[in-house]
């Protein structure tokens, strides 16, 4: 398994799986947590935009949209056949 440390490394429709979080950005764990995205949880790149600095992801029950300090503080997996 491949371990990314961005989401922004990952193409448009790709699955990820959350792996952990940055401590660097440690302030923004619980907010990560609050939304659904503990290790573990797999989820499809829907939107990047960079100039306004947001990340659209679908998990399996809902759509959420994270602010560029919040998609640095996640540590992902690029999901393969093999992890899916």
């Amino acid at each position: 398994m491949k371990i990314t440390t961005s989401i922004d490394e990952l193409s448009l429709g790709s699955v990820g799986i959350v792996a952990g979080y940055s401590l660097i950005y440690g302030g923004y764990i619980g907010k990560l947590i609050s939304k659904g995205l503990i290790p573990g949880t797999f989820f499809v790149l829907l939107n990047s935009d960079l100039v306004r600095g947001t990340v659209q992801i679908m998990l399996k029950e809902k759509i959420i949209i994270l602010s560029k300090p919040e998609v640095n503080a996640l540590c992902i997996d690029a999901a393969t056949e093999d992890n899916q």
